[in-house]
């Protein structure tokens, strides 16, 4: 069966996937296409049902028993998108740093990310013209990137000042210089910033009321209105979903118990929200997930009747959540992944080199080497710069001075910087 997947960018390509497979075969062969198997736990597939709801396919699921594929020759349509929002330092792989820019940008014109204020959006817009036309030209100035940007609201739009284009080529004028990719790098550095990052909403609910899923916890919006009650997962006491209905018992500021009851439009959405605060709370709030995650599923009719019989029967066996590995595991492994990969490289070339003359062959790898060695000793945040700033106490060698003046926690193991320290390197 061909997948028709969709980017954050609306660009298409095509995988073939087998329908009784897994979820997760499909999304492991979406991000090898597109470099990032490393880091695969950050993203998720969206599919659209009957009803035309929106939903997350379960990764340790088949997928012809969430999807309908019987029946049909037309190719299966999936979105890929971003599940799990982490800062930009944590992402590895500038693929994956691409894909969360595009996501990010596609938040941020649909209005569903708000700026803080509008010095904030100007430099967000310069941010993305300078990532997607590189450097200010005063005579072919990007006014298709202004415009697109020009959706991007704050949180206060009950005015928009008059003088935001100017404000936005004088913030695109002093990106002059900067990388594509380091763009987009410091465009997600903002955007984490956000309150609602990472926030999945959830508005088909009945009453006056929205509520948002994000890394710290649940945001019950009241409609029309500022109004917001922020609820941290350690406040919470239990949640559950029963066709409909979704109930929630949390403490509030003074701990007392509360119960939150509310109906949203369809079962579907009911179990999406309860999945949501159970995988999101797994994810940033854990250290490893629980068997008592991994292990919940359902049964259908059939499936059922067998296990009377066999408990033991996977038959009709669907299970309720996919996520595999919290925030730190998915760094960690990712880390250790590249890490492995580039040492198997490294000894490849060398056992190649051993076995070769002095000829062109070995004039390339030797070539290749010091574009290796200039990239090893290139700042990992701008990617532009030469390292020459040690984190005390950490002691890792990571920036440049100018970017080690941006951050105030180590973008590798997260202690904070009490000195960025100026090192002198040999010079090359």
């Amino acid at each position: 069966m061909w997948c028709l997947i969709s980017q954050a960018n609306s660009v298409i390509f095509e995988v073939r996937v087998d329908p009784k497979s897994i979820g997760q075969k499909c999304l492991e062969k979406i991000c090898d296409h597109l470099g990032i198997s490393n880091e695969s736990d950050y993203f998720g597939l969206k599919y659209e049902n009957q009803k035309g709801e929106e939903l997350w396919l379960n990764l340790r699921n088949p997928i012809d028993r969430q999807v309908n594929c019987h029946g049909h020759t037309s190719p299966l349509r999936l979105g890929l998108r971003v599940k799990f929002w982490v800062p930009p330092h944590l992402l590895l792989q500038e693929n994956t740093r691409h894909q969360f820019y595009l996501h990010a940008k596609a938040d941020l014109i649909a209005k569903r990310l708000l700026a803080n204020d509008w010095e904030t959006a100007s430099r967000i817009i310069a941010l993305i013209a300078q990532a997607e036309s590189d450097d200010y030209e005063a005579f072919h100035p990007p006014h298709n990137v202004y415009m697109q940007g020009s959706s991007i609201s704050t949180m206060d739009s009950s005015f928009k000042p008059n003088d935001l284009l100017q404000n936005i080529i004088r913030e695109h004028k002093k990106l002059k210089g900067m990388k594509r990719s380091t763009a987009e790098y410091w465009l997600l550095k903002e955007v984490a910033e956000f309150e609602a990052f990472g926030e999945e909403l959830f508005t088909k609910i009945q009453g006056n009321i929205f509520m948002g899923v994000g890394p710290h916890g649940i945001t019950i919006y009241e409609k029309n209105s500022n109004d917001k009650e922020l609820i941290s997962f350690t406040n919470i006491i239990s949640a559950s979903s029963h066709r409909r209905t979704f109930k929630l018992e949390y403490y509030e500021c003074d701990n007392k118990e509360k119960v939150l009851e509310v109906k949203l439009d369809s079962s579907h959405n009911a179990s999406s929200l309860y999945r949501a605060i159970t995988e999101k709370h797994a994810f940033y709030s854990c250290e490893t997930v629980r068997s008592a995650v991994t292990a919940q599923f359902i049964r259908d009719l059939k499936g059922t009747i067998v296990s009377i019989f066999n408990e033991d029967s996977t038959l009709g066996k669907k299970y309720v959540f996919d996520i595999r590995r919290t925030c730190r595991e998915v760094y960690d492994n990712a880390r250790r992944a590249i890490y492995q990969e580039s040492q198997a490289k490294l000894a490849l070339e060398a056992e190649h080199a051993s076995g070769s003359n002095f000829d062109g062959d070995s004039c390339k790898d030797s070539e290749e080497k010091l574009t290796r060695f200039i990239e090893a000793m290139t700042c990992k945040i701008c990617m532009d710069n030469r390292l020459d700033s040690v984190f005390m106490p950490c002691a890792h060698v990571v920036a440049c001075s100018s970017c080690s003046a941006r951050i105030d926690r180590c973008p590798l193991c997260r202690t904070e910087i009490q000195q960025a320290q100026k090192l002198y390197m040999p010079t090359w």
